[in-house]
Parts: structure tokens; sequence; C-alpha cells
């Protein structure tokens, strides 16, 4: 999990921003951003999503009241709300917990300036406080908390590690299976359970399981020889994301277009660490991969099709996104994929290649390193 002192650095980091933008307190619903700040992890992906309400001080002080107050969370208060009767989840949880919030608030000194999630903060909650704080002005601090994220800390970097450990295991398992005949859900339900054993826990698994097209979940559909298998599956590893892709030959015997357009691939992908530097464009990124990838001729017309990656952190997708038609800078502390692909009905349907990256002080890191062979791996 988060570590206290980890969340420490970040509450601290973020009263530093609420004071520069003259904010007396935030309130928060997201739970992982409650997750990020305080270190309690009060539901996974997929589990049951249980809302909760965390009131956060600039000037210090801070409380959360949530379902439960099992685990640790750096905050002054917790406050519970009642979430089943005899095991029987109640149908009204948000009205729960709005009473406790209720109830919180009532006495609390007023505010001038209230920060909230746009994206998030039910209407019921913000009446509440605005009823029982008068605030003069609502704040948005979306913006703010993303540029937090893109700064990853030692606590969230070593889940990002396990996260993608837990993914490789899935795709190790899946290699293992793969051969004309077989289920696509099998092969799927092969590499989730792979995962979970390389977690010790109940995690989520998912993602692109289709052979001979361009993605998709897994069908109830037996693959055949001479396909290409795109894998492009994520997992998560309490609270973070893991996504990385790979294209397998099912039957292990590709076309010489198709080796060619692989090797064509993978040698843009290992160069990635040394295409990026901070402080550069990730559009820039995006179009020098479209460029690289138009250099073979089979590709010349088509180039890279999709976003060449995407930041992965508490969220599938964060900030720095590498878009034609989204920029992004680089900065020390992101952690980003970088996904080449290229598509054709000759290639059966094509290949996606995907690593994960840090960006640190001495230089781009690989954090996924793993084989890059179109050859199923038979262990």
């Amino acid at each position: 999990m988060l570590t206290l002192e980890g969340c420490r650095d970040r509450q601290n980091r973020l009263r530093a921003k609420l004071s520069a933008e003259g904010i007396d307190a935030v309130v928060l619903t997201d739970h992982l951003e409650i997750y990020y700040l305080t270190g309690v992890l009060l539901c996974a992906f997929p589990a049951f999503h249980f809302p909760a309400f965390l009131y956060f001080e600039t000037d210090g002080g801070s409380w959360l009241a949530a379902h439960t107050g099992e685990g640790d969370a750096l905050v002054d208060d917790r406050v519970t709300y009642e979430w089943h009767i005899m095991s029987t989840m109640n149908p009204d949880p948000v009205r729960q917990l709005d009473k406790a919030v209720a109830s919180r608030l009532s006495g609390g000194k007023p505010v001038s300036r209230i920060g909230w999630q746009e994206e998030g903060l039910d209407r019921l909650l913000a009446e509440t406080v605005d009823a029982r704080l008068s605030p003069d002005a609502w704040a948005p601090v979306d913006d703010l908390l993303a540029g937090l994220h893109k700064r990853k800390d030692a606590d969230e970097l070593a889940l990002l590690r396990k996260s993608v450990e837990v993914d490789l295991a899935a795709y190790t398992r899946a290699q293992e299976v793969i051969e004309p005949g077989v289920n696509e859900l099998d092969v799927l339900a092969e590499a989730q359970q792979a995962a979970m054993k390389e977690a010790g826990e109940v995690v989520y698994h998912g993602g692109d399981y289709r052979a001979g097209v361009i993605g998709g979940t897994a069908r109830d559909r037996k693959i055949e020889a001479g396909e290409l298998y795109i894998i492009d599956a994520q997992s998560t590893y309490r609270g973070y994301w893991s996504d990385l892709a790979r294209t397998f030959a099912v039957g292990g015997q590709p076309t010489d277009l198709q080796t060619s357009v692989y090797e064509h691939l993978a040698a843009i992908l290992r160069d990635v660490p040394g295409l990026v530097r901070p402080g550069e464009s990730a559009t820039g990124l995006w179009k020098t991969i479209d460029a690289r990838i138009r250099e073979h001729t089979h590709l010349a017309d088509s180039g890279l099709i999709h976003h060449g990656g995407h930041g992965v952190g508490l969220r599938a997708h964060e900030a720095p996104d590498i878009n034609r038609d989204r920029d992004a800078v680089f900065e020390v502390g992101d952690v980003f994929s970088c996904e080449p692909g290229a598509y054709s009905d000759d290639l059966r349907a094509g290949i996606r290649l995907e690593n994960t990256f840090a960006v640190t002080p001495e230089g781009v890191e690989t954090l996924s390193d793993y084989p890059l062979d179109i050859m199923p791996f038979k262990g």
C-alpha cells in the first residue's frame, strides 16, 4: 500500500498549492484521491464502490467519512456511516454518507474559499457543505490534483513496479496456452489466474484479448493459425495500474511480412528511452513514432492510427498523453506507456507493442523488461 510518509509529503505539496490559490479547505470524494493523500484504499477496482468524503484544511486538520474505519489513514479523525443491515447493502449510501458529513460539519468554522472536484462531488454533499460552512466561493481543484499526480513518489513507483510484474506474469501464461483451436476466453482465464497468483491476492486483469483483429475483449471463439494475437492488457495492484502490449503469431509460423513489421515496431519501442527528455513535447514523440512507422514500405500510407501511449498510475490513462491532437510535456517523475502499432488485412490484422517507462533524473527507465518476440514462449 501507499506509505504514510509518502502521503504526508503529498499532503504538504497539496497544502502549498492550496495556499498559493487562496483556498481554505478542499472536499474530496474520489476514492483514488483519498487513497493518494491518506493511504487508505477504501475499495479497489472492480470491487463494490462505497462513497466517501475527505475534508482537508489548508492550514492543518483533516477528517475522513467512509463506510469503514479500518486501515491506517493519515487524517486527524474518522467518521463512519451504516452501509448495510445484516450484510444487505443499503440502497442509499450517498444519503447515509451525507448524514455523517452533515453531523461532522455542524459547528465547523466557516470558510471563505473551498476547493472541490468537478468530476466527482455529488450535489447532495455539495449542498450540505454549502449550508454548514457558507463558503464565499467554490474553486475547482481537478487540474491542481492532476498536476500532483504527474510526479510519482517512491511508494507509488513500488506499487507500479509490482503491478507491471503482475501483468507480465499474465503475459507469460497467455503465451504458454496460445495454440490454434484454443478459445480466446480460455487464454484470458489462464492469464487472469496467473496475475492473481503473482499478486498473491484478487486483482483485476483484462483488456484486448482478440486474435485476428485490432482489439476488443476476449470472445467465445477459437483462435486460428496464421492470425496475429494482440494482447493489450492492464492489471491493477493495490490501486495502481499497469498497461502493456505484446503480439504473438498463432501457430508459431509468422509470414515474412508479419516478421518484418514486428521487428520494425520492436526497434522503435526499444529506442523510446533515448527519444524522451524532460521538458520536451509528448506530441513531438507521437510525430517521431508516426514517422518511424512510415519508414516501412508496407506502412508508408497508414502510420500510427492511434495514440502513442499515455501516463499510467492511479488511473489507467493519465498525463502525459502521447497524442497527435492533445499535447503534454514530459517531466521527471512521469510514468508512461508507449505503444507503437500497425495494422492491415495482410498482417491478419496487426501488431501492437507496449512497454512502461519512468522519467528519472538519470534518464528514462524501462519498467517492463520483458522479451519482444513474435513467437509465443512455451516455458
